[in-house]
């Protein structure tokens, strides 16, 4: 065998033309919107995965591709034209179809960098093909450019036009009603405008305020001097005259007390003396009643005041209160003013930005290493052609006589798993041909998977759904498959004496053997039995059940056991009734040792208060310890095993491990089994269990 496919491959490469590589590296920058700002165009680009994704798509568009086959004249080569001629269009299909396949556009991960090739049986071709593609790129892409800021500039104008025409009338209506109305407005120290009106009746009731304080004050002072206290009068003691002629009064007394025990009142120097004192006090008494006067004039001065500026106020007010019913149509036109103001400066500004970015003709698109003509054929290649012949033949061979050698050792049968695992058997789900489906029970590595980890894309299935298989899909080609869940529900709900385990941890050798899609839909059917389900997304490695139930969202059980919230406000409901989730959330570095925590036991334990069953889609158990973990929280751990794909050493190592760390096996399940080939159809088997497992779960019930 090895010596004829050797032979083949040899025949194969002398058979083939040399085919010339050349290949180009393009620069895709962030481009800059139709109309930008000045500071838009100096500001760092970010650029988005989506756009270098557009660029992409762009680059391998029909358009661009029939420009450079136009431009190079390719379709008259007999290299991309040959055979006869079926018609213009189907030879320009039939170039166009050649065209694509040589060309292959790749973009550099985590860059903007996207590298162009092209296959040619000439050399100068291949390399003229890659350039001149770059170059309508190029072109194609500052064509659009200028046509969008052209059209941006056009419909800014007509609305700047209409927009200046609206702020006069509008600037005009306003004018003419304070004309009209006689309203006048001040702009104040802080750039706002005031009614006039209001300006002055403020200043009026500043000054009816002192007016006041100033009667007050005057009241006070004339008040004492009616009670006859002069004592307290301001201005009547404290000046010159009065403490004179008190100082003189008090000094002539003095002396008239002197004499009075030596003198009679009739002796002439007692009569100066006393002439003296009554003179005195008369000019005392003038001062005393110049003051009271004094006093009073000043107090009735300032109850006038008072009154002249009260009556100033009341009539402003009722001036102000007119302005201020009028003021309100006056503002609603200044708003608009204002509206129309703001409007038309912003348009005028865009528009004076759109003429700058039409006048730039810089493109996103830079050529960093222009294609070259290579200098040797990429195919065939004859040394690595034959080595890879030999080595397929050698391989064939050997795997030919491996086969031979040895059978299948897959577990395919329930009859495998009793012997070789000696488990019992909780169900079997059935395979795609079943179910009538061409996508199955599939791990999450092929199904469309939202979380933020992978880049996974998943295959769509007939009815354009994702990969995943739900038995709530309500399509009838899934009869089988609910039944085969129901029996698998009823099995577990009768697995063990007294009460069935509360907490289950699914479980699989490897991965890829649709653990998930079991504990997803298990947990389905037991919230369609009416019971409240939480499941929780324990394979942080690989994350599926928040992709299986299109839940949004990025935190979940890796927060909890992080100490970062607390797990009832993180889970989120699903779209089956009865059914919650507590997703993965964001990878952590040591996934192995959050789960052994003793945080993960106590979530467990604390979920089984608040629902019927706790459901843990738990790691594969071979490659790393967390599934063996989760396992041995869990109450029961329900071994997912894929017919035909499982070996039985792999499976037989599973429930050792299982074991080996105290979980609890109830059983296995087995996977995409074909049961129509197998026999249980047509045997009866299948419904026969069923019926049974369902009587048996009514009675129970």
């Amino acid at each position: 065998m090895a010596v004829m496919v050797f032979g083949l491959a040899l025949l194969w490469t002398i058979k083939q033309k040399p085919m010339y590589e050349a290949k180009a590296l393009l620069e895709i920058e962030q481009e800059n919107p139709n109309i930008v700002t000045v500071r838009e165009l100096f500001q760092i680009e970010n650029v988005t995965g989506d756009y270098i994704e557009t660029q992409y798509m762009l680059l391998q568009s029909d358009s661009l591709a029939r420009d450079v086959i136009q431009q190079l004249h390719l379709d008259k080569r007999k290299e991309f034209n040959s055979g006869r001629r079926l018609g213009a269009a189907a030879d320009e299909q039939r170039v166009l179809q050649n065209f694509e396949e040589r060309l292959n556009v790749i973009p550099i991960p985590r860059s903007r960098l996207i590298r162009v090739t092209f296959d040619s049986q000439d050399p100068k071709l291949a390399a003229s093909v890659v350039n001149t593609l770059g170059e309508s790129y190029i072109e194609q892409s500052l064509k659009i450019h200028w046509d969008a800021t052209q059209k941006a500039t056009k419909w800014l104008g007509q609305q700047l036009d209409g927009l200046k025409i609206k702020l006069k009338n509008s600037e005009d209506e306003l004018q003419q009603y304070a004309q009209a109305k006689g309203l006048l407005y001040l702009e104040n120290d802080k750039g706002e405008t005031e009614n006039a009106a209001n300006e002055r009746l403020q200043q009026l009731q500043n000054e009816l305020t002192q007016a006041q304080a100033q009667r007050y004050q005057a009241e006070s002072v004339f008040r004492l001097a009616e009670a006859g206290d002069y004592s307290a009068l301001p201005g009547v003691f404290d000046n010159k005259v009065t403490q004179d002629l008190s100082e003189r009064l008090a000094d002539l007394e003095q002396k008239q007390a002197q004499l009075a025990p030596s003198f009679k009142p009739g002796y002439p120097e007692m009569k100066a003396i006393q002439s003296q004192i009554k003179r005195t006090r008369q000019l005392l008494e003038q001062q005393r009643s110049e003051a009271e006067r004094h006093v009073a004039d000043e107090y009735f001065a300032a109850v006038h005041r008072e009154d002249l500026v009260k009556k100033a106020f009341a009539q402003q007010e009722t001036q102000a209160n007119v302005a201020a019913q009028e003021s309100v149509q006056y503002n609603i036109l200044k708003r608009e003013v204002d509206t129309n103001k703001q409007l038309y400066e912003g348009l005028l500004q865009r528009l004076k930005e759109a003429g700058v970015s039409a006048g730039l003709k810089a493109s996103n698109v830079r050529v960093v290493d222009p294609a070259v003509p290579p200098a040797q054929p990429v195919s065939p290649r004859m040394a690595l052609d034959l080595a890879f012949g030999l080595l397929l033949g050698l391989a064939g061979g050997a795997g030919l006589a491996c086969v031979q050698e040895r059978v299948d050792n897959t577990v395919k049968s329930p009859d495998d798993v009793a012997h070789f695992l000696h488990l019992p058997i909780l169900g079997l789900i059935p395979r795609e041909r079943a179910t009538g489906k061409r996508k199955v029970l599939r791990g999450p590595r092929f199904a469309l998977s939202h979380h933020p980890r992978t880049n996974l894309r998943a295959a769509v299935d007939a009815e354009g759904q994702d990969g995943w298989i739900r038995i709530d899909g309500g399509t009838d080609g899934f009869s089988d498959l609910r039944e085969a869940f129901r029996v698998l529900r009823t099995s577990i709900l009768l697995s063990t004496a007294g009460r069935p385990p509360r907490s289950l941890a699914i479980v699989s050798a490897e991965a890829n053997e649709g653990k998930t899609t079991v504990c997803c839909n298990l947990a389905l059917s037991l919230a369609q039995l009416g019971k409240r389900v939480l499941v929780i997304d324990g394979d942080i490695r690989c994350p599926g059940v928040q992709d299986f139930f299109h839940i949004s969202g990025s935190s979940g059980l890796v927060n909890h056991l992080a100490g970062l919230g607390e797990w009832r406000s993180l889970v989120q409901v699903s779209n089956a009734k009865g059914l919650d989730c507590l997703i993965c959330g964001p990878e952590p570095p040591n996934p192995g040792e959050l789960l052994s925590s003793e945080r993960m036991e106590a979530l467990i334990k604390d979920a089984m208060n608040d629902y019927n069953f706790v459901l843990v889609d738990a790691p594969p158990v071979l490659n790393i310890t967390d599934g063996r973990i989760l396992a041995a929280v869990a109450e029961g751990t329900v071994l997912v095993v894929k017919a035909g794909v499982t070996s039985r050493e792999r499976a037989q190592r599973a429930e050792s491990c299982m074991t080996a760390v105290g979980a609890h096996v109830i059983g296995a399940v087995l996977n995409d089994v074909n049961l129509r080939d197998a026999g249980y159809y047509h045997t009866g088997y299948y419904e026969r269990r069923s019926r049974a497992l369902n009587e048996r779960e009514k009675a129970s019930a």
